[in-house]
Formats: structure tokens, C-alpha cells, sequence
């Protein structure tokens, strides 16, 4: 199916696109556990299907994204695309980016997180992400699903690796474990994330020069701090040229280099790593 998107598939093409990335889970954790072994590692005791093995294994995986950094080449002249797990070919990237090896890293973690949440969760299906709201951030890609929450897990491993490609702070193992925690308890519809599944964090609409940003409801007034915390680190990154606050949910984002696609995917993976931290 080549790079075209997700978000602009047609319902026969998300369908053809999820057959494709369930049918890559099982040959990405085989190769994360031939990885692991060629690095003196014993895979078979490490990855032993509990939520509480996820934090060392992320540890781990952060270590190797640190020290690939970023991929030497732009996207269009990357020829190692073709052979990358499908939802990184789907999915929006953006120069600069995690190189291959770091993406294949990643590729077999989303395999090791399925295997843990559906042994946790026998109920849970690989679904096409779907949603009430035209811009929900998912909407094509393949979800790990109850009736209760979906979520893309090669999402937050993405985010972090780009934090560790351009030297800023990754999830550390900690983080990703409390993250699985948090999937786990959404899945069976239980906690925060599982009661405001219905409303997105962000809404991204494309302007003339800029992007204008909704923020959901209750974020300004339970996060302000947060809220600019994003907001500094957001005005910090490459391609953003400005971010102004207009209100208290409410931003314009002059970011040139940045698709809306990219910059409503990152705010929602932001918050979603942030928000459980905020008091």
C-alpha cells in the first residue's frame, strides 16, 4: 500500500491496512527477542507478559534510541522506507526522525505491549480506529480495542523515540509502565482516560499562515501549569516559528514546517504522557 496515510485511506484500504499490521506483530517480536539476544540479553526471561516487565524493556529500548539518534537521511531520500513496519509508512513522520533501527526497535515493543494487554485483557480485538468526530486523531489506524477505550500503541513508543532522536527527555521505564497501567485500566473502562474517551484533547484546524488549536474543556482549568509547560516546549520545537495563547483553551500555532496532521498528533501524545504527572 505504499506511504499513503491513514487519515486518507478509504474504509477498504484502513481495513487491508489493519490485516497488514496485525500481520507483522508476531515477525517484530521474533526479531525484537533475535535483538535482544545478540546483545548478550536473555529475552525469554525479560519479556515474561507482565505489565511490570514493560518499564525495564522500555528502559532498555531508550537506551538504543539514544544512541542511534537521528536517521541520516531525509525521508525522501531514505531508501530503507520500504522495509519499515507499516504504520511508520501510514503514519505522519517528519524530518528530523528516528532512523530504521530504531523504528524496528519500536515495531517489536508494540508487539510485546499487545501480547501484555490482551493477556490481561483476553477481550480486547485489533479494530480500524473509528470515532463520532471527523478529526479524531486514530480515525484509520489500527487500534487495540474494547468497547471501552482504543488506543494506537505504536504511539507513545513513537513519541518517545523522537524525544530521544532530538535529545530531548523520553519516557523513561517508569513512565511506560504506568502508561500500560493506565491502557489496561481504560481498556476495561476504569479511571480518567476510560471517562474522556469520548472528547478528544485537541482540536487542530488548518488556517491561512497558522494552525488554530482547541484545547478540551477541563484541561485550563485542572492543568493550567501543564498547559504552559506544552506550551513553552511546543514554541522550543523545530519547525514552530510561534505559539500564541488567545484563550484559555485556545491557541494559534505558526508552525511552517509542521502538517496539521503532525501537530495534532503531537499535542494528543504530549498530553497523554504528561497529564497523569500534572497535580
Amino acid at each position: 500500500m505504499g506511504k499513503l496515510l491513514y487519515e486518507d485511506m478509504v474504509a477498504s484500504q484502513a481495513a487491508d491496512a489493519l490485516d497488514e499490521f496485525i500481520a507483522e506483530r508476531s515477525p517484530a517480536l521474533g526479531q525484537l527477542h533475535s535483538t535482544m539476544a545478540a546483545h548478550g540479553l536473555n529475552p525469554d526471561a525479560m519479556l515474561n507478559g507482565t505489565p511490570a516487565s514493560v518499564g525495564p524493556m522500555w528502559e532498555w529500548i531508550t537506551t538504543q534510541a539514544d544512541e542511534f539518534g537521528l536517521a541520516p537521511r531525509p525521508l525522501a531520500e531514505d531508501s530503507t522506507s520500504p522495509a519499515w513496519p507499516s504504520w511508520a509508512r501510514h503514519a505522519m513522520l517528519v524530518d528530523p526522525r528516528p532512523p530504521a533501527r530504531t523504528l524496528a526497535l519500536v515495531d517489536g515493543f508494540t508487539s510485546y505491549l499487545a501480547q501484555v494487554i490482551t493477556t490481561a485483557i483476553p477481550s480486547t480485538q485489533w479494530f480500524v480506529g473509528e470515532h463520532r468526530l471527523d478529526d479524531y486523531p486514530m480515525l484509520n489506524y489500527p487500534v487495540l480495542a474494547t468497547s471501552h477505550h482504543q488506543i494506537f500503541l505504536p504511539g507513545i513508543p513513537l513519541y518517545s523515540a523522537y524525544c530521544s532522536a532530538h535529545g530531548r527527555d523520553p519516557m523513561n521505564g517508569t513512565e511506560m509502565h504506568a502508561h500500560t497501567r493506565r491502557t489496561i485500566a481504560a481498556l476495561r473502562g476504569e479511571g480518567p482516560v476510560a471517562d474522556k474517551a469520548e472528547d478528544p484533547l485537541v482540536t487542530v484546524v488548518a488556517e491561512v499562515g497558522c494552525y488554530d488549536v482547541g484545547l478540551r474543556a477541563d484541561l485550563p482549568e485542572n492543568h493550567a501549569e501543564l498547559l504552559d509547560r506544552m506550551v513553552a516546549e511546543l514554541t522550543d520545537h523545530d519547525g514552530v516559528a510561534s505559539v500564541h495563547r488567545y484563550g484559555s483553551a485556545a491557541l494559534v500555532v505558526d508552525a511552517p514546517g509542521w502538517e496539521d496532521i503532525w501537530l495534532k498528533l503531537w499535542l494528543t501524545l504530549w498530553l497523554q504522557r504528561h497529564l497523569h504527572t500534572d497535580t
